[in-house]
């Protein structure tokens, strides 16, 4: 029971860090990036203060290094940035749903790059994933012209995801997911500080600065830590029948919290999605 309700508390961190991230960043007009940087800088201090419980050694060999960079480019600095671009411009409740579409990607790239087989559930997934991705657009088209931006600023999001998570799963031969966690913040930070030093007047008038960090903690600390000891108690599978409900989790809290619109085809589609995501997660 205990591991079923810490992959509960990890499916709700994580949802909760998309509805922070949209009250954080909307309509703001600083540059995505900038914005993944800072909240990156938060949850880089909760992953130190984690550190202090758990076995870190960063003595690794470069290949590592190499590696985390890829994913830190792929996951914080492409897929993040168009995450929060998105958000920036659209409705939490409509891109939320089609980032997390990220496994099939995963599965794409983990083929190539860790050779693991692709199998019939995850073509099964993808009819799913797809179809609901459908809906989420169909059932967003009462914000116009920012239906078409939310939508694929998500399926950017999904595809670099995707790379950051399969390049992570190199770099986790080398090393623990805390580890590889720190490593890709310190890089992430230490490349765009400059950026978060240029902006910082923009970032304290337009941004609620407190949410986005609160996200970033919630998103990149404490929802991967959580599921993490989730795995460990009851396995991934049962782990992430959980965090497949994000996506239709994301969209009700979104109606709750923030007020945003859901139409009956935008859950539906969010609903196909967690699917997708459910199947995926079959052993």
């Amino acid at each position: 029971m205990y591991g079923e309700i810490l992959a509960l508390m990890a499916a709700l961190s994580f949802s909760g860090a998309a509805l922070l991230y949209r009250a954080g960043v909307k309509n703001s007009d600083i540059h995505p990036l900038v914005l993944s940087s800072f909240r990156g800088i938060f949850a880089l201090m909760f992953m130190l203060v984690v550190a202090l419980f758990y076995p870190v050694n960063l003595a690794k060999p470069p290949v590592f290094y190499l590696i985390v960079a890829v994913s830190m480019l792929a996951a914080f600095v492409a897929g993040d940035s168009a995450f929060l671009y998105g958000l920036q411009r659209a409705p939490v409740s409509m891109v939320y749903p089609v980032a997390y579409t990220f496994s099939i990607s995963t599965s794409v790239f983990s083929h190539f790059l860790l050779n693991e087989n692709l199998a019939m559930k995850d073509m099964l997934a993808a009819v799913f994933i797809i179809v609901g991705v459908f809906f989420v657009y169909r059932g967003s088209n009462s914000y116009k012209s920012n239906s078409l931006v939310g939508i694929l600023a998500g399926l950017t999001t999904s595809l670099f995801w995707g790379l950051g998570v399969s390049t992570m799963g190199l770099a986790l031969h080398w090393g623990s997911a805390i580890e590889v966690n720190i490593s890709r913040l310190t890089m992430l930070i230490l490349l765009t500080s400059p950026l978060i030093l240029n902006n910082r007047e923009k970032l304290r008038k337009q941004v609620k600065l407190s949410y986005l960090a609160l996200g970033g903690i919630m998103g990149i600390g404490i929802g991967p830590l959580l599921f993490m000891n989730s795995i460990g108690l009851i396995g991934a599978s049962r782990s992430s029948i959980f965090i497949s409900s994000t996506p239709a989790l994301t969209v009700v809290l979104s109606n709750v919290f923030l007020k945003e619109k859901t139409s009956g085809k935008l859950l539906l589609g969010a609903l196909l999605v967690s699917v997708g995501l459910l199947i995926v997660s079959i052993k």
